[in-house]
């Protein structure tokens, strides 16, 4: 069940801590501070391939395709792992976005980037109770019934890579209540390329 825990957890997510972040994006090795905690991510590291047989293990959802495209909307975006570690070092370690796991609780307990933040895609959906809290915790203002999205915070969303479709959901469901596509990526490679290249997993 999705509490009020996901919509505390998105706001203090918003404050992330700003450090000396340092990178090697060459060599694909970054370190930064977020939301307190130091983290650091490099190629190499020594539990990839247990994550990528996770990972490859998890069913398509075939939602409506079995394998996306690389485009997920018009206006949007697609990322690879170099931009999306250019993005947490510059965009997430100085608190000027967010790295997004749309996957439900259950796929992220399975492992994820860290740095990113969990916003299941069914807490965006139409009939979310959450939804509206958790536009303005990303930094949408609201007037009455409208949002300005002037100071919300960039997003590059995945999920667990191009069999499923929880990021495309996500990013479909931001769009609808006019989130700009200017503010939102998408990383197709999820965690399925994440893991099986090499990069640093954290549960």
């Amino acid at each position: 069940m999705i509490g009020r825990s996901l919509i505390l957890a998105a706001a203090i997510a918003t404050h992330a801590v700003v450090a000396q972040a340092q990178s090697d994006l060459a060599r694909a090795e970054v370190s930064f501070v977020f939301d307190g905690v130091s983290l650091n991510i490099s190629l190499n590291f020594a539990e990839a391939p247990k994550y990528a047989a996770r990972f490859a293990a998890v069913p398509a959802s075939c939602d409506p395709d079995c394998i996306v495209p690389q485009r997920v909307a018009d206006g949007i975006e697609t990322v690879t792992e170099p931009e999306v570690l250019e993005f947490l070092v510059n965009g997430v370690a100085q608190s000027q976005g967010l790295l997004v796991d749309a996957r439900m609780p259950a796929g992220r307990s399975m492992g994820f980037v860290p740095g990113s933040v969990s916003l299941p895609h069914e807490t965006m959906s139409e009939n979310s109770a959450f939804r509206d809290d958790i536009l303005k915790a990303l930094g949408a203002r609201a007037f009455e019934d409208v949002f300005n999205f002037a100071d919300a915070q960039s997003l590059v969303v995945f999920d667990n890579g191009p069999s499923q479709n929880a990021a495309g959901l996500l990013i479909a469901h931001l769009l609808e209540v006019g989130y700009p596509p200017e503010k939102l990526r998408y990383y197709r490679g999820g965690m399925q390329v994440w893991s099986v290249v090499g990069l640093t997993v954290r549960e």
